[in-house]
């Protein structure tokens, strides 16, 4: 490495400025490179490509984003500070939420705090970014609902992203299905979509339209693209409310509308009018024992479990007074969530299996297909979320600092991190004599005495300069309770991720049982055709020698009986050498079953005997 390092030549700008070797600029124009996007596909939220990363909240940049300008909602904010003596729920809007904010924490035993939000506005992101000071990062992640599974660690917050998984009922909106319990509220709410275009594969008439897992809000803004959201119950029962939700297929953003229509109409989960409702789960962790999540539409169904463990004050929440407990509360609320994703998912596969078993076709075939692909998507969805969970868990809450050499140290600090007491001598590193940079004579140190500005290339000043950056150490940090929990919470994970894997595993074990049974009815068919084609093919060729056109022959004077006589014996010889051929294989096998039968009959004897043989030796 050493040689290495002394081959290498230092750039300055001060060698390149008067090179007459510079590339010219093209006398003619070259073509332009146009960028394709896919149609009706957005620009990324950066804008374009080289943009600055992140979205900067403390200036007016979100105003030339209109991405973020239409991001708007009625968000139901829930501000949650509790202690071991008591608890305080305070609820605000888009509106009242400034003047909640302002308001002064509780002080004193009010030390943990949980701010729950359902629903994603721009007004309410930026109002809590300024607040909380939020990283720009962790802001670009949060209104961008299809970020990765991960956990980010700042200087101040830890931010985390997950998706939520969840089974729900379909709302089936039309003038057949009015006996929906929540039809009239959500009547009142959204207007009637117009007509659009029929799907070769959906009936004519509405009358079974209960039986498609999209009946009318397919493409409610006729903009030929699949909606990326559908009307669906926020849970199993029809009396829940009814909102907009992403499926499992329109997740993945899918711009075909005849794939993902078909995909969710064939799906395992439709004949029970289920689906299964996917969202991104945004979460930050403040280093002021704070929590505040952000929920797309779901929050009740983790806000309400957890409410009812913090006004109870025996629960573990309200005798540690931490937000990283409250961290893995949230955390394993939403995983408990997937459990009935889990058990639907079972179910429908053992449904598809009795069919596999009973009446195994095509159609079954294609709807296991569909089955482990949506499988795939789930698995694909839970695995990071063992991955954040491990990242939680090995947290280092007092990460080391890395130590620094007293030459390097000195350097990096600058002049002024010196003593009074050294004289100035000694606040001037000393060159090494093994390092060539060092030398008069070297590039290095001529391109500083003549002032220009370096560009190092060597790999050992490289190293040495890295060793002067002290990494950022962040101040969040994960207690024991809820590293001990985080552990319940990956158990979870993994026993559902297991019987993902078991149930995918099972469902190309059924394809393949289906696909051998309809070869064996296949065989079992060719078989029989083929008995009937050697009974017919000694009487069609006789047939054919005495259906020939010809005056004289022998056995044409005969009578019809004759035909017979010849027939008859000559069917059964053939038909005998034919099924001697095809079963001797079977006589083989069944005499060398028979040999095996009766070895093992002997066997069992032989061990009999020895064991009467030692009971009675024991009894002496």
């Amino acid at each position: 490495m050493a040689d290495r390092d002394t081959m290498e030549v230092p750039i300055t700008r001060a060698d390149t400025a008067g090179s007459t070797n510079s590339v010219r600029r093209r006398k003619t124009r070259t073509d332009t490179v146009t960028t394709y996007h896919l149609p009706g596909r957005d620009m990324p939220l950066g804008g374009h490509a080289g943009a600055e990363p992140g979205i900067d909240i403390s200036t007016d940049q979100d105003e030339d984003m209109p991405h973020l300008q239409a991001m708007k909602a009625d968000c139901q904010i829930d501000i949650i500070d509790f202690s071991e003596t008591g608890v305080r729920l305070e609820q605000a809007t888009n509106e009242t939420l400034a003047k909640v904010l302002d308001q002064p924490r509780p002080g004193g035993d009010m030390s943990c705090r949980w701010i729950s939000v359902n629903g994603l506005s721009w007004d309410v992101i930026k109002m809590l970014g300024r607040k909380y000071e939020l990283h720009r990062l962790a802001i670009e992640d949060l209104v961008h609902t299809h970020s990765r599974t991960k956990v980010d660690w700042y200087r101040e917050h830890a931010f985390m992203v997950l998706t939520l998984q969840k089974l729900v009922r379909l709302h089936y909106w039309g003038a057949d299905h009015l006996d929906c319990p929540a039809h009239e509220d959500f009547e009142g709410q959204q207007q009637p979509a117009q007509r659009r275009k029929r799907w070769p594969w959906q009936p004519a008439s509405d009358s079974n339209e209960k039986n498609n897992v999209l009946p009318r809000y397919l493409d409610r803004d006729g903009d030929g693209k699949v909606d990326e959201t559908i009307m669906a119950h926020s849970g199993l029962s029809e009396n829940s409310p009814v909102q907009e939700i992403r499926t499992l297929h329109r997740y993945e953003n899918s711009q075909i509308p005849e794939h993902t229509a078909f995909m969710e109409k064939h799906s395992a989960l439709a004949q029970e009018g289920l689906v299964v409702s996917v969202e991104q789960v945004s979460i930050f962790l403040l280093t002021d024992n704070s929590v505040i999540s952000f929920f797309e539409h779901s929050a009740d169904d983790v806000l309400v479990p957890i409410l009812e463990r913090i006004r109870s004050p025996e629960t573990i929440l309200r005798r540690t007074v931490d937000a990283s407990v409250l961290l893995q509360a949230i955390v394993d609320a939403i995983v408990d969530l997937a459990l009935p994703v889990k058990d639907a998912y079972n179910k429908a596969r053992k449904e598809l299996q009795i069919d596999a078993l009973t009446n195994p076709n095509i159609k079954t075939s294609r709807t296991l297909h569909i089955f482990g692909e949506e499988i795939d998507m789930l698995q694909n969805l839970f695995n990071p979320i063992i991955a954040l969970i491990n990242a939680l868990r090995d947290h280092n809450t007092e990460p080391q600092v890395p130590t620094l050499p007293p030459d390097t140290a000195a350097s990096a600090n600058g002049p002024t991190a010196a003593t009074p007491k050294q004289p100035a001598a000694a606040q001037t590193a000393t060159p090494l004599p093994s390092d060539p940079t060092h030398s008069p004579s070297s590039p290095l140190a001529r391109t500083r005495r003549e002032g220009g500005e370096e560009m190092v290339r060597k790999m050992s000043e490289i190293k040495r300069i890295a060793r002067t950056q002290v990494s950022v150490v962040t101040n969040v940090s994960i207690s024991p309770v809820a590293h001990i929990y985080f552990g319940d919470v990956l158990d979870h994970c993994i026993t559902i991720i297991q019987s993902f894997r078991q149930m995918d595993a099972s469902a190309n074990n059924i394809s393949t049982l289906i696909f051998n049974t309809v070869g064996a009815k296949t065989n079992s068919t060719m078989m029989i055709l083929a008995v009937v084609t050697i009974i017919f093919a000694p009487l069609t060729f006789i047939s054919g020698y005495f259906g020939m056109n010809f005056a004289s022959g022998a056995g044409l004077a005969h009578p019809f009986a004759f035909f017979w006589l010849v027939a008859v014996p000559s069917l059964v010889a053939f038909m005998v050498l034919v099924f001697a051929v095809m079963c001797w294989d079977d006589f083989a096998n069944l005499w060398t079953r028979r040999g095996i039968r009766a070895r093992r009959r002997r066997r069992r004897g032989r061990v009999a005997a020895a064991g009467v043989g030692v009971g009675q030796q024991q009894q002496r």
